[in-house]
């Protein structure tokens, strides 16, 4: 039987207990149905993944006990695996959901959304916090499902122009009009790849990602959604570079 699989954002230690937070305990408690003596699968990336036993469980908390290591920590798999970092123009109803849910899965490490010209979502200040945990959790929920021990880092919205520039030499803009393809080969194990909302990018924005480094790629003749662009371009740089 598959065992359950928990982000838990708390110290890890090998027979230990650890007290789960509310909502995790719920979670197990009333949706999983889990009871005292079941087993599941705790992590975070910081202290590894770890078989855990449930000790008490009540209609409001669950405790359990860390009784074996599962998966450690590897610093040199860390250190040679691809750093993606998905920079996407913000997109409405549930595509951006959709977008951080499976970009998660295919192991992008960092997020950045961004507002374009041609985006019509400009979330207001009191809706940004909720915005991001919200993200966060569908982030944290594919890490669960997909085996992931590091949740990605996803940024406050941010207009396009205001981007920091990095030092990687792989920046790539994902646009149908573009006269470059994915290379064949990388300079470092670090990759911007920037991709827009539904309406696609303005010129000017094409003239500003050249002029900041970026190479305008194409997947090939078809138009992809927002929402599917990340999936392909994602899929193809982990097949040629990555860990998949």
């Amino acid at each position: 039987m598959r065992l359950s699989r928990v982000y838990v954002n708390a110290p890890l230690k090998l027979n230990t207990l650890v007290p789960l937070p509310k909502e995790t305990a719920h979670y197990l408690g009333n949706v999983l149905r889990l009871r005292v003596d079941d087993e599941l699968l705790l992590f975070n990336s910081q202290h590894g993944e770890f078989l855990a036993r449930i000790c008490t469980a009540t209609k409001k908390s669950v405790e359990v006990e860390l009784i074996e290591v599962r998966r450690e920590l590897d610093a040199d798999e860390e250190q040679n695996r691809l750093g993606l970092h998905l920079i996407l123009g913000l997109s409405r109803g549930d595509k951006m959901d959709f977008a951080v849910q499976k970009s998660t899965e295919l192991g992008v490490t960092e997020i950045s959304p961004v507002y374009t010209e041609r985006g019509e979502v400009r979330l207001k200040p009191e809706r940004l916090e909720k915005k991001l945990l919200h993200w966060r959790k569908v982030a944290i929920s594919a890490c669960e499902q997909s085996g992931r021990l590091a949740v990605p880092s996803i940024h406050c919205p941010i207009p396009l122009a205001d981007l920091a520039q990095g030092s990687s030499a792989n920046k790539w803009m994902l646009e149908p009009s573009g006269s470059d393809s994915v290379p064949e080969s990388i300079t470092d194990r670090h990759i911007d790849l920037l991709i827009g909302p539904e309406g696609g990018f303005s010129l000017a924005e094409i003239d500003w990602a050249r002029d900041n480094g970026f190479k305008i790629v194409s997947l090939g003749t078809r138009i992809l959604r927002t929402e599917t662009a990340p999936i392909a371009a994602l899929a193809i740089l982990q097949h040629k570079f990555g860990d998949m």
